[in-house]
C-alpha cells in the first residue's frame, strides 16, 4: 500500500473487488457454503443484471436460527449502509461504527464493484506512522467476559447477545485462558449441525445445544501483552486470520483487542465538529433510555470540548440478567472517549442506569481536567 495520510485513502485504494456473491434465488445453505469455503463473514447478494440487493452474514442469521436451510436469501438478508469508491476511510469507519456491519458493499450507482470489511480498514494502520507508537492498554476493553471450556455454544451465543460482542475468551477451571471462541465458530456449528437436521437427522437442533465451547475453539488463543503496539496487534490479527487478539498476563485475561477498537481509531480521524455518539447493550427494548442517556452524553460533551476536542463516545451496557430491565436492577456501563489527542476509558456499576452514567461522565471529565492542568504547570515551568 502506498504512503498515504490516512485523510487521502478512499474506499478504492482499500476495497476488496474480488467478490464471493449470493444471488437473490440461492438459498441459505448456498450462502452459508460460500461463508464456510472462503472463511469469510458475509456474501452480499446482487440481481441478475449485478445490483446490490442485501447482504447476508452469520450474525442475521444466528439471530434467525428456526429459519429452514432452503429459504432463500433474498428472504433473509440484511440491507447494510452502501458506499461509493470516492468516500473516506474515516466515513466508511463511521459507517461501521454507526450501522453496526461488519463490511460495506462499494456501488458505483446501483452495481456493486467491491467491498470494505473492517479487515480492509484495519489493515492501513501498519502504514500510519501516527498510530504507530500507541499501546494495546492505550483502547483495549478491561476484563472481558470470558466462557468456560466445559460451557456450551448456546451459552455463548447468548453471551454474546447479551453483551454485543463477536468473541469470547475461553477459560479452565483455574481461570486460565485456553482458547477463543467466536461468532464464525458459533456459525460453523450451528449450521452444520442444522443442515444434518435438514438431511433428516431430527437431532440437529438438540446437538447443538449439547456442544461444548472447548471442542471448537480456537486454540491455542492468539495473546498479546499490554505494551505491545497496536501494530503488533494487527499483524497477529492478519497473521492468524482473526479478528480479535486476546490481552494476558500470567495467563490469564485482562483485555481483548478487536478490529471495532481500531475501526474506532480510524473514524476518529474524521476533522468535523460532531461527536459520533455509540451506545451498545440496550437493545430495542430501552428507546427512552438511550433519549435519557444521549442527552445527558450531550451535556457533557459541550463541556469538556472547552477544555479538549472530542472524537468518538462508545458506551456499552451490561445487565446482571440477559432480558432484565436497565432501568431497574444492578448495571455496568463501559464508557471510552476518544479525543483529538487522548483515550479516556471509566466503567461503572449501579442499580440506576442514569446514575451509573452520570458517574461515568464525570469520572472522565475529572481525567480529562487533571490531564489539562498537568499540561498548564508543564508548560509553566518551561
Amino acid at each position: 500500500m502506498s504512503r498515504k495520510s490516512v485523510q487521502d485513502m478512499k474506499a478504492s485504494d482499500v476495497m476488496s473487488r474480488k467478490l464471493i456473491t449470493v444471488e437473490q434465488d440461492e438459498d441459505v445453505s448456498s450462502a452459508i457454503g460460500k461463508m464456510q469455503k472462503h472463511d469469510i463473514n458475509e456474501v452480499p447478494v446482487i440481481s441478475e443484471d449485478g445490483n446490490i440487493l442485501g447482504l447476508v452474514n452469520y450474525e442475521t442469521l444466528l439471530k434467525r436460527r428456526s429459519i429452514p436451510m432452503s429459504t432463500k436469501v433474498e428472504n433473509v438478508m440484511a440491507f447494510p449502509p452502501r458506499v461509493d469508491e470516492d468516500a473516506s476511510v474515516m466515513d466508511i469507519a463511521e459507517t461501521m461504527l454507526s450501522s453496526g456491519y461488519r463490511a460495506v458493499p462499494v456501488t458505483d450507482k446501483e452495481r456493486v464493484v467491491g467491498i470494505v470489511s473492517r479487515t480492509d480498514l484495519v489493515n492501513i494502520i501498519p502504514a500510519l506512522k501516527i498510530l504507530s507508537g500507541i499501546e494495546v492498554n492505550e483502547i483495549m476493553t478491561e476484563a472481558p467476559h470470558h466462557i468456560g471450556e466445559k460451557d456450551t455454544i448456546d451459552q455463548a451465543r447468548s453471551i454474546m447477545y447479551k453483551l454485543d460482542v463477536r468473541a469470547l475468551p475461553v477459560t479452565n477451571g483455574d481461570e486460565n485462558i485456553v482458547g477463543v471462541i467466536g461468532l464464525k465458530d458459533l456459525g460453523k456449528a450451528s449450521f452444520r449441525k442444522r443442515d444434518r437436521a435438514t438431511r433428516g437427522d431430527s437431532g440437529g437442533e438438540q446437538i447443538t445445544a449439547k456442544i461444548k465451547v472447548g471442542s471448537i475453539m480456537k486454540s491455542p488463543p492468539i495473546t498479546i501483552t499490554e505494551t505491545q503496539t497496536i501494530v503488533e496487534a494487527v499483524t497477529l490479527m492478519n497473521k492468524n486470520n482473526i479478528s480479535s487478539v486476546i490481552v494476558t498476563e500470567k495467563d490469564k485475561p485482562v483485555g481483548i483487542v478487536t478490529q471495532y477498537d481500531l475501526i474506532e481509531l480510524i473514524a476518529s480521524f474524521k476533522h468535523e465538529e460532531q461527536v459520533f455518539v455509540q451506545i451498545s447493550g440496550l437493545h430495542e427494548a430501552d428507546p427512552d433510555a438511550y433519549d435519557m442517556m444521549y442527552e445527558l452524553i450531550q451535556k457533557n460533551i459541550k463541556r469538556v470540548s472547552k477544555i479538549v476536542t472530542p472524537k468518538i463516545f462508545t458506551i456499552h451496557v451490561t445487565s446482571q440478567e440477559a432480558g432484565s430491565d436497565h432501568l431497574s436492577g444492578d448495571v455496568t456501563l463501559r464508557g471510552r472517549m476518544t479525543t483529538e489527542h487522548e483515550l479516556y476509558y471509566s466503567t461503572v456499576t449501579d442499580w440506576d442506569i442514569m446514575k451509573a452514567l452520570s458517574t461515568m461522565l464525570s469520572n472522565i471529565e475529572k481525567s480529562i481536567r487533571k490531564d489539562k492542568d498537568k499540561k498548564v504547570s508543564a508548560d509553566k515551568r518551561k
